[in-house]
């Protein structure tokens, strides 16, 4: 099969219309807005939905087809420009939100990003790799927040939070865990698998790639901040937890808190596994295309990224905490434009929602009534109006029936003989 190279034929339409059918399924840009709805669900529903089985479906099937979507370099370019964008822009929103669910759906939904960058740049296998890690600490980073949400009666609102350390010491160590992990601090799973997704974009040949590389960097240092906001407005600092919650607080029973502790031990060795050597023997050394590890100069700056994020929560959420919110009026409307979630929601309710209401306004209130069943109710009115003429025809007298036919018969007789 032929790479069709500086041209856009139909394999790369047939790649193009999978990866747009990733996008919906994944929460790509622009049809991203669904999967931090459904965090709304109970807990245990949101990690399988985020961490596991369902969002990562799209970033499965386009790694499953890497030898297609290898030999469609201009939809690789399209897959790794939206993925890293998706990343950006989700990374962005979740450093705003205070509902402790809703941080971790954007979450999601910027390292699916990173995970559809590394297809997009042919580092199949790091995406793949990125995949199994997230499964990890995302799982149990929702699984903790139910925990805190459990431990609080209800309450998911990180503002009215904090000290919960002393209360929850198994869901505040294994949380850290998690934290730590999708910030990308070594030895924890997601330092290997980010890294390796970053070096990807570095280098690839490609001439938007290391400047995909660069953002990738900038949303690494973003994901570190709002995972250690997360902690320090959870677990630390002075309690702002109400009067009803500070009676409710406890930690979790073993029921809950177990699962914690066996997902912390796979965020922690989840890195050691050699999935990219595994999927680099399925997919083939020619999709495969970028194996080699990122080199340990680049690691040390991944990794001071995150420990440059991590900084930065904990001089505004444990040093200085009321200087998020002067940062915040200084930043105006921008603030408030990340914080309204770029108002996407927004604009598709101005672009779609509302003109699909307005037909269905148009359909219920005129069409269905005066059309469709104008014509239901018209084909009873007419037959009800001849009926009556038909009744008086039939009269129950034999001799008229014999009549009748012997009409019919001398008319079909007549125009018979003259022809």
């Amino acid at each position: 099969m032929p790479p069709e190279t500086g041209q856009f034929g139909v394999l790369s339409m047939i790649c193009l219309l999978l990866f747009i059918g990733a996008t919906g399924k994944s929460a790509q840009i622009p049809l991203f807005v669904w999967l931090p709805d459904a965090m709304e669900g109970p807990t245990p529903v949101s990690a399988l939905i985020h961490a596991a089985t369902m969002v990562t479906a799209g970033v499965y099937m386009v790694g499953r087809n890497a030898v297609l979507f290898s030999h469609a370099p201009l939809v690789m370019e399209i897959v790794a420009i939206v993925g890293v964008l998706t990343a950006l822009m989700a990374a962005s929103i979740a450093l705003v939100q205070y509902d402790i669910k809703r941080v971790l759906a954007y979450s999601t939904v910027s390292q699916l990003g990173y995970m559809f960058t590394a297809m997009g740049v042919g580092a199949f296998s790091a995406g793949a790799f990125h995949l199994m890690t997230h499964a990890f600490f995302k799982a149990l980073l929702f699984l903790g927040s139910g925990s805190v949400i459990h431990a609080m009666g209800g309450e998911q609102d990180m503002r009215r939070m904090g000290g919960l350390k002393k209360y929850m010491p198994v869901t505040r160590v294994t949380m850290v865990i998690g934290a730590l992990a999708i910030a990308g601090v070594p030895p924890l799973s997601g330092f290997f698998s980010k890294d390796e997704i970053l070096w990807g974009a570095f280098a690839a040949g490609t001439h938007p790639m290391p400047v995909l590389g660069v953002v990738g960097l900038v949303v690494a240092l973003l994901t570190a901040y709002y995972s250690g906001r997360l902690l320090f407005m959870t677990f630390f600092g002075e309690s702002r937890v109400t009067e009803h919650a500070r009676h409710h607080l406890h930690e979790s029973p073993a029921v809950m808190t177990l699962p914690l502790v066996v997902l912390a031990l796979l965020s922690i060795v989840g890195g050691f596994v050699p999935v990219p050597a595994v999927v680099a023997s399925v997919v083939g050394a020619e999709a495969h295309g970028h194996a080699a590890h990122a080199p340990l100069g680049f690691m040390a700056l991944a990794l001071g990224l995150a420990v440059g994020g991590l900084a930065i929560a904990w001089v505004l959420y444990g040093r200085l905490p009321g200087l998020p919110m002067i940062l915040a009026w200084r930043l105006g409307g921008f603030y408030r434009l990340v914080r309204d979630k770029f108002r996407v929601d927004e604009l598709y309710g101005a672009l779609v929602v509302g003109p699909l209401f307005a037909l269905a306004r148009f359909f219920a209130g005129f069409l269905d009534p005066r059309i469709i069943d104008g014509v239901a109710n018209g084909a009873a009115v007419f037959v009800g109006a001849t009926a009556g003429l038909w009744r008086r025809a039939q009269t129950g007298n034999v001799q008229h029936y014999a009549l009748s036919f012997l009409v019919g018969a001398l008319v079909l007789l007549g125009w018979y003989a003259g022809q």
